[in-house]
């Protein structure tokens, strides 16, 4: 059996000394732990685009929703939205309150967790209405009312209110009424009656907006024009034929704070359909040549023509024939069946996409 083998110091000494550093970092890093870092807390940024308008006799109330937390990070805690309103006598400062004395006054009157703001959005703004019935209907119009929101996320955390809206509510008329419709070839005409203005109380009238829509359930979001129509009557020349539109007029009371308008009217159904015709072609004129007539015209002045209709009838009948099955897409007509000898009187009708036809231009000419 072989003799062990005895270890050299000194070999020792060095291997000691080589693998002194890399201990020496495995207990560095084994002997102490780091600071603890502080939780991450993500609450969704305050609104500053809260607006607010008086409609009827209630409250409505527009923000957008935030897509950004305090830390710039994309909100995906959302917890719940919150409108709050604080009401008070008139003819105070309407200068926004300390956000600390504004809380002490104001309840919360609309509590929304955010997976139901789906029903109150358009587009990515939220619409909150207040119709008010929480307080006395007597005091209504002799208080003003403070609102601001704040979102909550899921820790109930939030980062503080909005900016905040103050209204003074005005006596309004009722929506106007009587609305009716004349249907032209360019326009939808509408008209109604004025309000009646001589209630004692009641806000003088600034204008009114006129709404349109294709949905009976969705008249009165967006007026079809940004100017206020200051007469009871409105043109519609944006509308298409072979549509159905529903038609409502409100009131605008004030177009200051408070914006104040009034419900929109019963809305009223239009059913666009073309029955008119087009004007005749212009210019008819014709030749016969070897027997054969040659029609010649030029276009009917308006822009919605198919094509166009050739009739003959013989000068001493009662009776019109049709000379062409289809509609004749050219502006020329040649009749190679004209009886020698005899005189027709030739009519030119033009037809639109819709098989209006209308008013004829007409020629006398003879065969020879």
């Amino acid at each position: 059996m072989p003799a062990a083998t005895s270890c050299d110091p000194a070999m020792l000494r060095r291997l000691f000394l080589g693998l002194l550093p890399l201990l020496s970092a495995l207990c560095a890093g084994c002997a102490k732990t780091g600071e603890p870092l502080p939780p991450v807390i993500r609450v969704p940024r305050p609104a500053r685009d809260l607006a607010g308008m008086q409609l009827g006799g209630g409250i409505v109330l527009r923000v957008s929703l935030p897509d950004l937390n305090t830390d710039g990070s994309p909100v995906e805690n959302s917890g719940f939205v919150e409108v709050l309103r604080a009401a008070e006598e008139r003819g105070r400062d309407p200068a926004p309150l300390p956000e600390d004395v504004f809380l002490s006054r104001a309840v919360a009157i609309i509590r929304l967790p955010a997976g139901d703001t789906a029903r109150i959005r358009e587009d990515s703004t939220l619409v909150f209405h207040d119709d008010l019935a929480d307080e006395p209907a007597e005091r209504i119009f002799e208080r003003a009312y403070r609102y601001a929101v704040r979102f909550i996320n899921r820790k109930n955390q939030t980062a503080g209110l909005s900016n905040q809206v103050y209204l003074a509510p005005v006596r309004l008329p009722s929506p106007p009424a009587g609305l009716r419709y004349t249907l032209a070839p360019d326009c939808i005409r509408l008209a109604w009656d004025p309000p009646r203005m001589e209630e004692s109380g009641r806000a003088p009238a600034a204008g009114y907006r006129v709404y349109r829509s294709e949905n009976p359930k969705d008249v009165g979001r967006s007026p079809l024009s940004a100017d206020l129509v200051t007469t009871t009557e409105f043109e519609d020349r944006s509308f298409q034929f072979d549509r159905t539109y529903y038609y409502a007029v409100s009131l605008i009371a004030s177009v200051r704070d408070p914006y104040a308008e009034t419900l929109p009217s019963p809305a009223l159904k239009v059913v666009a359909e073309d029955t008119f015709a087009p004007g005749p072609p212009q210019n008819l004129d014709g030749v016969v040549e070897k027997g054969v007539v040659i029609l010649l015209w030029t276009a009917s002045p308006d822009g919605d023509v198919a094509g166009y209709r050739v009739y003959r009838r013989e000068v001493r009948s009662e009776t019109r024939e049709l000379l062409a099955a289809g509609l004749i897409r050219v502006l020329s007509f040649r009749d190679a069946n004209a009886r020698p000898g005899a005189a027709y009187e030739y009519s030119v009708c033009a037809v639109d996409g819709h098989g209006n036809e209308g008013p004829a231009a007409s020629i006398v000419l003879e065969v020879p």
